[in-house]
């Protein structure tokens, strides 16, 4: 049995309402702090390293399963199977248009040598009063495991974005965004 075509190219998308404004869901997509309060699962903690909102900014994620999720001996199972506890993302900022779009390019390497997946992700944003309807659009080779969990990361991604602009926090109030599009 072969393997997926890698140079087959997957595409995953999905929407959703979320009751927020868009100025604040925009925030929630180009602030660090708004970036780690939805952008992994919750077994999983992003920090941001390096996020500039302006189309060619760089960006640098790193991500690490949360300790309650290793538990005791769970890291070394975790390195038995080649599961890799933390990786990082790494990648730019291709298109930023204030509240409107914003596209990145990243690549998750899974491992010290530097092989990793490549995806292109793009948020497009359409305000409806205090109402934000957001598609999210991801682009990826068909690696097993971007194939295995693309959608479902998706939606989960839309689900906790709308969660975090949702609710008060750090990135919910009234402060312009740093980026210049638009």
């Amino acid at each position: 049995m072969t393997g997926p075509d890698p140079t087959t190219v997957v595409d995953f998308v999905a929407e959703r309402w979320i009751a927020a404004p868009v100025d604040r869901v925009w925030l929630q997509c180009t602030t660090p702090e708004g970036i780690e309060r939805w952008w992994s699962p919750e077994d999983l903690r992003t920090t941001v390293k390096r996020f500039d909102p302006r189309p060619g900014g760089e960006v640098l994620l790193t991500m690490r399963y949360v300790p309650a999720m290793l538990g005791a001996g769970r890291d070394e199972a975790f390195k038995a199977a080649g599961v890799p506890i933390g990786f990082v993302l790494r990648g730019r900022v291709l298109e930023a248009e204030r509240y409107t779009r914003l596209v990145v390019e990243l690549t998750l390497s899974l491992d010290r040598a530097g092989a990793g997946i490549t995806t292109t992700t793009g948020l497009e944003f359409a305000a409806a009063g205090d109402r934000t309807h957001v598609t999210l659009h991801a682009r990826g080779a068909t690696n097993p495991h971007w194939v295995t969990l693309g959608q479902a990361n998706l939606e989960g991604q839309l689900h906790r974005l709308g969660q975090s602009a949702e609710r008060p926090g750090p990135t919910s109030g009234d402060r312009d965004s740093p980026t210049t599009g638009g």
